[in-house]
């Protein structure tokens, strides 16, 4: 599988943010049980993710050290991007201020998911295709997290999808920048494998999974569960 192939799944998982947002225009309500299985889905194929391929990947390629510096900087990266900007939509009180600081924050989160992207279709094609997967996922609720309060605002819809669109593009954004770093910079691919990692955990753990745990504490573990045996699935068979 070439570069293109994986620009063209990376942006697949990107406009999967307008999905969300379309499937909110058409049903208004969801179920809490029915989101809680996405996140606890997009939850399981990234956790998996990380624990079968990226992280054994770069200790192989680079040892320990380069791997828990990346990891730590992926964890480190994701943190400053929610205290600057989530918590500031926070203090807003305005629907449109409120959705637009959120779709700011989604759009910082997904370059460097187009990264990992990059990175782990490195080491095998597959590995690409399921972070795709897993972040494909996990958009569709960020769309509709966007789409909510800019729809009870008084946003029209198309002019919102287009929008929506845009922050979608990111992420085949970021996956450019991860070819780019991986053929210029060779070295760093350890590094980079645990930058990845890290986001991923930062994502589940302060993200995804807190989420699911709002909509419904038991559906979100049958999400988990098959995310992990999709992996798993793909991974030894």
């Amino acid at each position: 599988m070439d570069w293109l192939q994986i620009l063209g799944i990376s942006v697949a998982a990107g406009v999967c943010t307008a999905l969300g947002a379309i499937m909110l225009f058409v049903k208004k309500r969801w179920d809490n049980g029915s989101l809680a299985v996405f996140l606890g889905l997009a939850s399981g194929v990234m956790v998996a993710v990380v624990l079968f391929d990226m992280l054994p990947s770069a200790l192989v390629f680079g040892g320990w050290v380069k791997t828990g510096i990346g990891v730590l900087s992926g964890l480190v990266l994701l943190a400053l991007c929610d205290r600057q900007l989530f918590d500031r939509s926070a203090a807003r009180n305005s629907l449109a201020a409120l959705g637009y600081m959120i779709m700011l924050g989604i759009a910082m989160h997904d370059l460097p998911e187009g990264m990992a992207i990059a990175l782990g279709s490195e080491m095998k094609a597959r590995t690409g295709m399921v972070i795709a997967l897993g972040i494909g996922i996990h958009n569709i609720p960020e769309g509709m997290a966007i789409a909510a309060p800019l729809l009870m605002a008084g946003v029209k819809q198309l002019r919102l999808l287009g929008q929506i669109l845009l922050v979608g593009l990111i992420t085949p954004l970021g996956t450019v920048i991860g070819f780019l770093a991986v053929a210029l910079l060779p070295r760093l691919l350890p590094f980079l494998l645990g930058l990845s990692s890290g986001i991923m955990i930062y994502l589940v753990l302060f993200q995804l999974w807190p989420q699911a745990r709002t909509k419904d504490r038991r559906t979100r573990w049958w999400g988990f569960w098959l995310g992990m045996l999709i992996i798993l699935a793909a991974t030894y068979i």
